[in-house]
């Protein structure tokens, strides 16, 4: 181990440290090696490895110059051959009884700690010996098998439908306007329903990640936004945050950034003895942990000199950590949001990967290949792109049955309260809240006060929206239908086309709830109807 990380303490003690600085005891069997990450080494299997001081001084090693994650993912698949064959050593037979258990779906477990065996046994420790890696060296091993809930268009586990894309996004933003969400959770879900990204990427953001610039020529001004991204896989660099890919974004996603951004300063700010400059603003974490940010400040005093150095020291130490990232777009998103699955019927779940996977199959659709598509979901090369474009035409066809034939499944589509007339509603007795379609026809009123520069269509997915009983609803519906139908018949892009699946199910929703209105107050029964 490389005398420059590593030092000796009263002997009790041998303290290594990782690429991004966390100091960690080789002797101990708990290393602290990231913001959200601790290595156990006293739980099964290891605790009956044979040979696992010998896997601690490899990991160790591993942490110098590879990525935390990447030794987590070796860990958990020497636990999973530990465990699996019952064996407290490493041997070739045990070895290829795991192969043959693994099978070939996920044979790539092998290979992935493949690497882990040759450099233990280049290193010279104790436990891998030259016989082992010879056999190695000549078993013909599988990849992991991607993109199968791509392909599949996996209803738990692959992308949403242009639909379900358009429900979170616009319940996002009123869960954001009614308070009941963070803004915090708010980005995250635009970010990674706009952009692609990997959580990990996101998580390393900072303030200065964010760039606005003005160019004026003969033609005016023209804005341009962009968002420097984090590399995800960087095993062996050589710092945190040391490779980006430069994303356009548009004007609406800066705003949310940096409005979050500015909130993280003033609450930071308020923290310390003293305000930051501008140079140690632009270091500050998009998405900070202020759960571990509180802590450190309790314990070390709000000395900003203090609070700066250790964020140069341990870099990522005040970084959202991996769970607080989940708990983002999990935590928040389930205890509030009501959206259903319009394939299955249950609640919609949020995941990073979905998002990625929907990002990529909309590139795909687009017309993005290759290396321009490898570019766009922040990938080095176009080997494990072309899931995205391998999708099924079934899903296609099965969403237009979807908004063409009957409704099946009653999705949720944020239509408004439906009300018996226009005296029933919220500023009912204001004449300038009547919504009327293109052919002047009114369908409902605007409970809404403030100004709203959309149209008549948005008013059907908006939560402000009261239609009125006996408004003709049927013909708002076919005029969308009709709309749809020319779109198709220009050779519109499907994503074109598909753009209007949520006004559909919403106008579809108000109409059956009418329906179901009309006869509870034939049959005596004057409960009030909502459409959400």
């Amino acid at each position: 181990m490389s005398t420059h990380k590593t030092r000796e303490v009263e002997y009790s003690s041998i303290l290594c440290q990782t690429k991004d600085g966390y100091e960690f005891d080789l002797l101990s069997d708990y290393w602290e090696v990231d913001a959200s990450v601790t290595l156990t080494f006293n739980r099964s299997p290891f605790n009956d490895f044979r040979y696992k001081m010998e896997l601690k001084r490899c990991l160790a090693r591993y942490l110098e110059t590879h990525s935390v994650h990447h030794v987590v993912n070796l860990m958990n698949q020497l636990a999973h051959y530990l465990r699996t064959q019952n064996v407290s050593g490493i041997n070739i037979d045990s070895l290829a009884q795991w192969k043959v258990f693994l099978g070939s779906e996920f044979e790539y477990r092998l290979g992935a700690i493949r690497g882990l065996f040759y450099s233990w046994e280049q290193w010279g420790f104790k436990g891998v010996d030259e016989s082992v890696v010879d056999w190695l060296e000549e078993q013909k091993i599988r990849g992991n098998v991607k993109g199968k809930a791509v392909r599949t268009w996996c209803p738990f586990s692959g992308p949403y439908s242009s639909t379900e894309l358009g429900w979170i996004l616009e319940w996002a933003t009123d869960a954001l306007r009614e308070k009941e969400i963070s803004y915090d959770t708010h980005a995250a879900i635009y970010l990674l329903a706009t952009t692609g990204q990997r959580a990990v990427q996101l998580r390393k953001l900072r303030s200065k990640d964010i760039a606005a610039s003005k160019k004026t020529d003969s033609r005016g001004s023209v804005e341009n936004f962009v968002l420097s991204i984090p590399m995800a896989k960087e095993r062996l660099a050589k710092k945190y945050r040391s490779e980006f890919l430069e994303k356009p974004i548009n004007r609406s996603l800066y705003l949310v950034l940096a409005n979050l951004r500015d909130r993280n300063i003033e609450k930071i700010n308020s923290l310390l003895d003293e305000p930051m400059t501008i140079d140690e603003i632009k270091e500050i974490p998009l998405f900070p942990s202020w759960v571990r940010i509180k802590r450190f400040i309790k314990a070390n005093g709000s000395s900003k000199r203090v609070f700066m150095g250790e964020h140069e020291a341990r870099p990522n130490s005040f970084h959202i950590t991996t769970h607080g990232f989940r708990d983002l777009i999990g935590y928040e998103y389930t205890r509030r949001c009501p959206l259903i699955s319009e394939v299955t019927g249950e609640p919609l779940t949020l995941s990073s990967r979905r998002f990625r996977y929907t990002y990529g199959t909309n590139c795909a659709k687009m017309g993005l290949t290759g290396r321009a598509l490898a570019y766009a979901l922040g990938q080095r090369d176009n080997q494990n792109v072309n899931h995205y474009v391998e999708t099924s035409p079934e899903i296609a066809d099965r969403i237009n049955e979807l908004m063409e034939g009957p409704l099946t499944v009653i999705a949720q589509a944020l239509a408004g309260t439906l009300v018996d007339s226009e005296t029933d509603a919220v500023r009912g007795d204001d004449p300038r809240a009547r919504i009327k379609t293109s052919s002047m026809e009114n369908v409902g009123t605007c409970g809404s006060y403030e100004f709203c520069p959309s149209g008549w269509r948005s008013c059907y997915t908006c939560r402000r929206f009261q239609p009125w009983l006996d408004a003709p609803h049927e013909e708002a519906l076919k005029e969308v239908l009709q709309s749809r139908k020319q779109m198709v018949e220009a050779g519109c892009s499907e994503l074109v086309i598909h753009s209007s699946d949520r006004l559909v199910l919403a106008i579809r929703k108000v109409i059956e709830l009418c329906e179901q209105r009309k006869n509870d107050l034939a049959s005596g029964n004057a409960m009030e109807g909502e459409c959400r």
